[in-house]
């Protein structure tokens, strides 16, 4: 998608991108090309064409910040279709302590490997940012209403990484509900342990932990919060090609 991904031009929105689609101008490339669009002035064509190849050679370079901030809120999920290491699943497990909620665990899952945090053994900033510093994509669902939030406020900032949080994308494509709705709508299947839980479950599981020193509940924690960090790449290539898809329709 980002090789015509037209809307990251000044004053093209997706009504002037489905156009320019639809006269068959499908990549920057064409666009340096063609002589004229309809409905577009010669003028404002070669406007267009004074910025497509400083933002044809970002797309190249992968110079994902720079393609971020050109692309509007809106359609950052087509972001998605390059997936590589340099996206990271973030997912928290909180609990409460001494009245307040904190994060007790957190998996990041980039590539196929997961990581875990966990409080009292390695869940401190440092360790948190040697995972996440080389990070392009920080990929969340609802993260930037619960998880950076909390985070924050516990001290744990995350700066760097282009954040895409998939909830924001999940009605372009069609899914609704949380999570666990989402799963059920695209057949992802969890182990039945697995299937459930809530703050209180998180923070019961936790003082068994903590208070009894019960691995099994600790293990259970890690696995469901692993379960939850794995699922995000799953349900970001879907979106990902429900909403190309939909677009791929305005080029036919």
């Amino acid at each position: 998608m980002m090789e015509r991904s037209f809307v990251m031009l000044p004053g093209v929105g997706p009504e002037t991108e489905r156009r320019i689609w639809a006269q068959g101008v499908r990549s920057w490339e064409d666009l340096m090309s063609v002589a004229s669009i309809d409905g577009i002035s010669r003028r404002r064509l070669d406007e267009l064409k004074s910025h497509a190849g400083s933002i044809s050679e970002s797309v190249v370079k992968g110079e994902t910040e720079s393609l971020a901030a050109l692309l509007p809120p809106s359609e950052q999920w087509r972001l998605l279709g390059g997936w590589n290491d340099g996206y990271a699943c973030l997912d928290i497990e909180v609990a409460r302590i001494s009245g307040k909620f904190a994060p007790v665990v957190i998996s990041i899952f980039r590539g196929e490997e997961c990581k875990t945090l966990v409080r009292g053994d390695d869940l401190y900033w440092s360790a948190f940012d040697a995972l996440m510093s080389d990070a392009e994509f920080l990929v969340t669902f609802n993260g930037s209403s619960f998880d950076l939030p909390l985070l924050e406020r516990c001290g744990f900032r995350v700066e760097k990484p282009v954040h895409l949080d998939l909830r924001r994308f999940c009605r372009r494509g069609g899914l609704s509900g949380g999570l666990k709705s989402i799963e059920g709508e695209l057949g992802i299947r969890r182990e039945r342990e697995l299937e459930y839980s809530t703050s209180e479950q998180v923070s019961y599981l936790w003082k068994l932990w903590e208070s009894n020193g019960s691995k099994n509940a600790l293990d259970l924690l890690i696995a469901y919060n692993q379960r939850d960090a794995s699922s995000l790449r799953v349900i970001a290539k879907e979106i990902y090609r429900r909403c190309s898809e939909i677009c791929n329709r305005f080029q036919l």
